[in-house]
């Protein structure tokens, strides 16, 4: 029987809610999707909860999810992963966190949590903290450049532990806050007050940087302070390949994905010119993608899409609806490439409404493109709305079993 190959394209933070000023429109539902709604009439579609219905989604745990993991399972915290996407090599015992370049003032009070977003010299600031700071109480402190203004810290050494609270107070307005231990543990105790001290010596070399004094100078807000969250121990996940038996290779230039992908055994390439923001080249991803599904050495090609999400964060409607057609128009090169005699699925991560500006839990749209003849479903256009006709209502831990069952790659369960 042939196994098909599979192309799994995922637009972060693609659901969304009816907006005013798009007529009461979703975004999906606004834009022009050529390439994705002649899929419709080979595919079947629906909604899917990410995790469980009502549950608010992190990108970390809904991407676990989609790859067949129960994040309940096997989630430790969102720093190890960013850590791994930024390059660090990270072993047992370590903990890691995601980060933010940000500007305070003098009295630690938080004035832009990501120092403007875009952020130059973000390769030349993690530079500076890698050779002035070194470790605090005998814990090694590394420092990994993520994409605009990310930023993962990892702590090596002994008795450390995950159980510690953030110093990212998560608003503007708000004064850093020092780390507090979550458990009773020495452990726990010794990692906050490390990382309280870190914050001390990074607010002080960052705000006496010459790579800030120029910053200010240009009339540009300093990055003056990392503002950390998320920590999490090191611990190893399953490989695609064991527990599913797929070839993956991942296109994303976003950290926490790409280490997510990492930690499965993917291969996972950054093409030139993709950035993990509106501002991505898309046809160098969608390249990327074709190389890969042109070759015998993968059976599921992923495309991670972060545009879509950057511009709902950020209230920029116009900008997720050109993120969505520019997804579209992807799909259409590849599929002029390479045909479309494959398995296709395009969704989202989680929901993330523009007006909202942040996750939520609401089901997002999903269709799976199949090149020969099953039940298909008679939806013409990809959005919230209309993908309620469809037969699909699953939750994330089941696109991987649909996709294998699809491709001709699933295994009976039973005798």
């Amino acid at each position: 029987m042939r196994k098909y190959k599979i192309l799994l394209v995922i637009g972060d933070g693609l659901g969304d809610r009816p907006v005013t000023s798009l007529g009461g429109m979703t975004p999906l539902q606004y834009a022009r999707k050529p390439n994705i709604n002649k899929l419709l009439k080979t595919s079947i579609i629906g909604l899917m909860d990410p995790i469980s219905p009502g549950v608010i989604p992190g990108s970390d745990t809904s991407h676990l999810a989609i790859f067949g993991l129960d994040p309940y399972k096997y989630y430790r915290g969102r720093g190890a992963f960013e850590a791994l996407g930024a390059g660090a090599q990270l072993k047992h015992g370590d903990v890691a966190f995601r980060g933010n370049f940000a500007t305070v003032d003098s009295n630690m009070i938080v004035k832009d949590r990501r120092a403007g977003r875009k952020l130059d010299e973000g390769q030349a600031l993690v530079d500076e903290l890698n050779q002035k700071i070194g470790t605090i109480d005998d814990v090694k402190v590394s420092f990994y450049k993520g994409t605009e203004h990310r930023v993962a810290v990892v702590l090596s050494g002994d008795s450390l532990s995950d159980k510690v609270g953030d110093t990212d107070p998560h608003e503007v307005g708000k004064r850093v806050k020092e780390s507090e231990p979550i458990d009773a543990s020495y452990e726990a105790k010794r990692t906050s007050s490390v990382l309280n001290k870190l914050t001390e010596a990074m607010y002080k070399l960052l705000n006496e940087s010459e790579i800030n004094k120029e910053r200010v100078k240009k009339g540009e807000l300093p990055a003056n302070i990392v503002l950390v969250r998320g920590a999490a121990s090191y611990v190893k996940l399953p490989k695609l390949n064991d527990y599913a038996g797929l070839r993956g290779a991942t296109v994303a230039a976003t950290a926490l994905i790409k280490g997510i992908c990492k930690e499965l055994g993917m291969n996972v390439v950054t093409p030139p010119g993709a950035t993990g923001g509106i501002d991505t080249d898309y046809d160098s991803k969608a390249n990327t993608a074709i190389d890969f599904l042109k070759s015998d050495d993968y059976d599921l090609v992923f495309l991670h899409i972060k545009a879509t999400d950057a511009a709902s964060h950020d209230g920029k409607i116009q900008e997720k609806v050109k993120a969505i057609e520019k997804i579209d128009y992807v799909i259409g090169k590849i599929l002029d490439a390479v045909g479309d005699d494959i398995i296709i699925a395009l969704t989202g991560d989680h929901s993330t409404p523009v007006e909202k500006k942040e996750h939520a839990g609401d089901p997002v749209p999903i269709f799976i493109h199949v090149p020969y003849p099953i039940s298909y479903d008679s939806v013409e256009d990809f959005n919230e709305i209309d993908a309620k006709k469809g037969s699909l209502k699953i939750r994330g831990l089941d696109i991987l079993n649909l996709l294998l069952n699809y491709s001709q790659r699933a295994e009976k369960y039973g005798a």
